[in-house]
């Protein structure tokens, strides 16, 4: 099990993806989507969810990917009981704020924050608009004990872009496309010699 950083657009270097090897998904850097609100990633903003095949992840898939970064608190138990945090969960979200970006520094508190929207459930019929949750990496550069993951859901408004908020998108690792293959040496079928002219004898 490991996560590995990825190209988005193959052989450009831009280390866009995080490619979880357990599950076969790829998640993109919250860095791409960071300021853009939920419906303009829907309506197709860098055909992300179009020619791209990304979809917003849902909590539990986030909370996997968490867990395969070494979290070990702050999704499935509240963040700072009933165990405190410690180094381990401090450097699993180090880890996954390294590969998936979307860092802001505040330097008042020495906390460097991550936060992505993830998948809205289904509004009810009398609510005109989704409202969505945000997951949020918080790293204290202070106090390892105080680093945690937690949901802040339902908090963000989808036609509003906040620049210190991504998205959670993802999607299945597409398969290699099928190399062409390369037509075979065909045998080279040797000529036979041509005969050689016979010399004219000389006549007597």
């Amino acid at each position: 099990m490991a996560l590995i950083q990825q190209d988005l657009i193959p052989g450009t270097g831009d280390q866009l993806l995080t490619f979880d090897t357990d599950t076969n998904l790829q998640w993109l850097n919250l860095t791409v989507t960071a300021g853009r609100s939920y419906q303009e990633i829907m309506g197709g903003f860098g055909r992300l969810t179009t020619t791209h095949g990304f979809q917003y992840a849902d909590g539990g898939q986030i909370s996997e990917l968490c867990g395969h970064a070494g979290i070990t608190k702050g999704l499935t138990e509240p963040a700072l009981t009933p165990s405190p945090n410690d180094a381990k969960n401090h450097q699993g979200i180090q880890t996954l704020q390294n590969l998936m970006n979307g860092k802001v520094f505040h330097a008042g508190t020495s906390v460097i924050n991550t936060r992505g929207i993830m998948k809205p459930p289904a509004p009810p019929p009398d609510v005109p608009t989704r409202i969505l949750g945000t997951i949020r990496l918080f790293l204290s550069l202070l106090n390892i004990t105080g680093s945690h993951a937690e949901s802040e859901g339902p908090t963000a408004s989808p036609q509003v872009g906040d620049p210190e908020i991504g998205s959670y998108l993802v999607r299945v690792r597409p398969a290699p496309a099928a190399g062409r293959k390369r037509p075979g040496k065909r045998a080279a079928q040797k000529k036979a010699p041509a005969p050689k002219a016979r010399k004219a004898g000389k006549r007597r």
